[in-house]
Formats: structure tokens, sequence, C-alpha cells
């Protein structure tokens, strides 16, 4: 009797083991990588570029800068003439990008020192320049005054971003006259720095 009972009790625990595998398919391996490993933090690539370095907005900044405001090089934003420094950021206070602007009409704007000074700041960080020098200067008024120029337009080009020192990045971008991108109309490298989050205008070069 004692082997009889012993001899039930392997058959009815082989039942159970069988029963429980009937879903497993044995060509499938069974993934051992512990959660920590498989979902863990991915390490950063020190040379991957961040998210918020926009490279299409900074690609419509260097068109701005060389084509519209025929800045087509400089080395620091203090060489950036004035007028035209005072004219982007006056345009910039309304529009976000250039190129959106009015193509018709006319509308007379009007914005404050701080104004200006803020958004210059917010471009380019701090700039040794005299804003009350430009022409858009109104004295008497003790403000800036601007009929808003006719930019939109619409503009084609291939932009790259790549990192160039710990907080600097170049920005490289060729323009095209056409939609189809065959003629290249010029090429602009604009670097930039990020200073906390923040992305100031440094440099521009620019070829044709």
């Amino acid at each position: 009797m004692k082997k009889s009972a012993l001899i039930i009790a392997v058959l009815a625990a082989a039942t159970v083991f069988l029963a429980g595998c009937g879903n497993i398919d044995p060509s499938v391996k069974e993934d051992t990588t512990e959660p920590e490993a498989q979902y863990g933090e991915v390490s950063e690539d020190e040379n991957a570029v961040p998210e918020y370095i926009n490279a299409d907005a900074l690609a419509r900044r260097s068109y701005e800068l060389c084509y519209l405001l025929g800045q087509d090089s400089f080395n620091t934003p203090d060489e950036i003439s004035v007028n035209a420094l005072v004219q982007y950021s006056f345009c910039h206070l309304y529009y976000d990008n250039l190129t959106d602007m009015p193509r018709s009409g006319s509308k007379l704007r009007q914005a404050s020192v701080s104004d200006i000074s803020g958004e210059i700041e917010r471009q380019f960080g701090a700039v040794n320049t005299d804003i009350t020098k430009a022409d858009l200067y109104n004295g008497g008024k003790q403000c800036f005054e601007m009929w808003e120029p006719l930019y939109g337009r619409d503009i084609y080009y291939k932009v790259s971003v790549s990192r160039d020192g710990d907080h600097t990045y170049k920005v490289r971008t060729a323009f095209y006259g056409d939609s189809e991108k065959n003629e290249t109309v010029g090429k602009t490298v604009l670097t930039v720095e990020d200073v906390s989050g923040q992305v100031l205008i440094k440099k521009l070069t620019s070829s044709k």
C-alpha cells in the first residue's frame, strides 16, 4: 500500500507541473534581465545636443541676421550694428520669426528702452551697445518707433547642429532658392552658447 500511494503522489505532482507549463512556448527564452538594468537610466552622450537647442529656430535666426539685416559676419554681438541690433530685437518683440511678418501693409510700432534691452539680453546676453544711438530711437518721446518692415517670405534650408565646446554649439545652415533645394544661395554658421538652458547667439559667419 505504501508503494502504490507513493506512485499516485508522484503522478499527481507531475500532472500539476505539466498543467502549469501548458502556456509556455519552449522556443521563447526567458528574459532574465533585472528591472534596474532593463529600465535604468541611460548614460547621456557627452556630445549629444539637448532637445531645447532648436535647430529650425536657430536656422531662422541666422537667416534674419545675415540676409534680412545684413549682418553676414560678427565675432561677438557687440559687432552687430546698433541699427540692425535694435530692429532685429524690435521685430522679435512681436514675432517669433521675422519671416512670419506681413508681406504688405504698414503698422507703426512703439517700444520702450527696457523692452528693447530685455529682448537683446534674451537673444544675445549682455551687449555693450548704446541702443539709444539707433535711428529708431525717438529722443523726444524717449521710446523706439518703427514702421514694421515687410520681412514675410518663404525660406528653404537644411540645418544641422553639433557640439562645439562644453556649452557651445554650431548651427550650420544651407539656404536654397527653391523648395526642391537644388539652388544653394548661401550658407551660415551660427555659434550659440547654452547658459543654464538659455540659448544665446554669440557668433555668425556666412559664405556663398
